[in-house]
């Protein structure tokens, strides 16, 4: 069983459960919240009950015999409901359009201290895909729709959503869709031949996990935001704590570079750094910002967070002749920053993101970066409503 599928495993079976301690949850409640006179109970009858010895050994509150995975879940469903209000449908269904601005910088520099800078985006831009959701779970699936070319570009996201955590993985794949977008470094004829044209020799794999905690999450809903299973109804903030992992498969086959690199001779005009054939590096990062939704109109909100984070790349070349030319770690300081605008009246929403991500590797002689902008915009239904008091 690949990672891939181990990660969607794991998640849909965290979703289910989730949802059926959130059932529990209620049916444990419904007995100690009916009226008033249940509050206010006598405490002089209930000490006389306390000091009677009990026939069939020490009793315990039901609420401690409960499992602690159980009670801990319960804890993260927790919301205060003047600041949010509860999702009351199971399903979500919606259709997604993603914008985006990919650029994948690769730039070497030779003994002599001479730089050259590759830069590639992808010929499409705009991709598009449903979405479906069960209780705090949700999958999409996009693809390529503004491309003439054959490309076999796609995208896997994958999200469960608690008021206390969360978790997000995402899955692309970028496939002969790739051009010129501009160089440095190189001679003017070069440079002027060649941008803006297709380079084949370039394919993109990335995979990404994000994890996050949120203090305040009783009174702010980062789910409210991004994946409108829940309502925020009054303003609020939190500190969000985060984790993320991500893995970077490039392959980029120089000898495919269009004529104008090559010079009268044949021979290849590229830095020596830059005959890398496959880069793989990982990315481990611990993050900590801040996040604010504002609720500046009924089942309206704008929400705005920034995390700065701080990471280490396990990152690895190699050329063509399966050489192993880097085999490094180091430490790597990025910043993610994200908006959202929200219109969600429980059955119906509709709305809007931007994400600001970069992924990079440096040392002394080459760099690896790969930023991504995106903008999305998102309309959707749902369908079966729950029970009433229902998580």
């Amino acid at each position: 069983m690949n990672w891939v599928l181990r990660v969607e495993i794991s998640l849909i079976l965290i979703g289910i459960a989730l949802n059926v301690v959130g059932n529990r949850g209620y049916e444990l409640r419904a007995d100690t919240l009916n009226a008033d006179s249940a509050v206010k109970y006598d405490l002089s009858v209930q000490k006389l009950n306390d000091n009677l010895p009990n026939v069939e050994g020490n009793s315990e509150n039901p609420a401690k015999r409960r499992p602690f995975v159980l009670r801990l879940l319960e804890k993260a469903l927790d919301v205060d409901t003047n600041y949010i209000e509860r999702d009351k449908y199971n399903v979500t269904l919606m259709v997604q359009s993603d914008w985006r601005y990919k650029l994948i910088e690769l730039s070497g520099r030779d003994g002599g201290g001479k730089e050259q800078t590759l830069y590639f985006h992808p010929h499409s831009q705009v991709i598009i895909g449903p979405y479906v959701g069960y209780s705090l779970l949700c999958l999409g699936w996009t693809v390529d729709i503004g491309s003439n070319l054959t490309t076999r570009n796609s995208n896997l996201y994958l999200s469960l959503y608690a008021p206390m955590f969360g978790i997000d993985y995402y899955h692309e794949r970028d496939i002969n869709g790739y051009k010129i977008s501009r160089l440095s470094g190189f001679d003017s004829d070069v440079i002027k031949a060649s941008e803006g044209l297709r380079f084949p020799g370039l394919s993109t794999n990335m995979k990404y996990a994000h994890l996050y905690y949120i203090f305040n999450h009783r009174h702010f809903s980062y789910p409210a935001a991004y994946s409108q299973t829940n309502l925020q109804r009054r303003s609020s903030g939190a500190m969000i704590l985060g984790y993320s992992y991500s893995r970077q498969n490039i392959n980029f086959d120089y000898s495919q570079l269009p004529p104008p690199f090559y010079d009268e001779n044949g021979n290849l005009a590229i830095a020596q750094a830059l005959k890398v054939g496959k880069i793989r590096y990982t990315n481990h990062s611990v993050s900590l910002g801040y996040t604010y939704n504002w609720v500046f109109a009924r089942n309206f909100l704008f929400n705005v967070s920034a995390s700065p984070a701080v990471g280490y790349n396990f990152t690895k070349g190699e050329h063509l002749t399966s050489e192993k030319i880097y085999r490094l770690s180091n430490l790597n300081f990025d910043f993610v920053g994200k908006l959202g605008f929200v219109w969600n009246c429980q059955r119906l929403f509709a709305g809007g993101s931007f994400t600001a991500h970069t992924y990079a590797y440096r040392q002394s002689t080459f760099i690896c970066q790969n930023s991504l902008l995106s903008a999305q915009l998102y309309m959707g239904v749902k369908l079966w409503r729950k029970k009433p008091g229902a998580f």
